[in-house]
């Protein structure tokens, strides 16, 4: 029997092996594990893999999660602080480019209205620095270009 996967991202039809019998017994019919976990239809989309390597960052480093896949900001076109374009790299490691999940205030952890979308080298330059320690490297930024321009 021929059945279309019912997960919103994937529609592949597949043929079901199991009989007229299980087939009614059961409400929904998937092509595979992968697609039976993701029901919500959002796996693989941006928000949803920023929503699973943070989860898993998270437990890694025992830092407090409480975020559901709601809590997550869609991406933005441009970073919202260094203001390039955001462009996710699915080959290898991150980019500068490619979106990250912020902490706004670090000691929180990941929860719910503690997190926005940035660059990863905006988050990176972010990172551990305070507001006078980023102003002045910005003064010596500024400083070095006015001797060597």
């Amino acid at each position: 029997m021929e059945v279309v996967c019912e997960n919103a991202l994937c529609g592949r039809t597949f043929d079901y092996r199991y009989g007229p019998a299980h087939f009614e017994r059961s409400p929904h019919h998937f092509c595979c594990r992968s697609c039976q976990n993701t029901i919500h239809g959002l796996a693989g989309t941006p928000r949803h893999k920023i929503w699973e390597q943070v989860k898993k960052r998270a437990k890694h480093e025992g830092i407090p999660f409480s975020l559901t896949l709601d809590d997550i900001p869609e991406v933005p076109e441009n970073c919202p602080v260094l203001g390039i374009k955001l462009q996710p790299n699915d080959k290898a490691g991150p980019l500068d480019s490619s979106p990250s999940l912020d902490r706004i205030v670090p000691n929180l952890g990941y929860i719910r209205g503690n997190v926005r979308i940035i660059s990863f080298r905006a988050n990176r330059l972010r990172s551990d620095a305070s507001a006078k320690e980023l102003r002045l490297i910005a003064d010596d930024a500024e400083r070095v270009e006015r001797n060597n321009g």
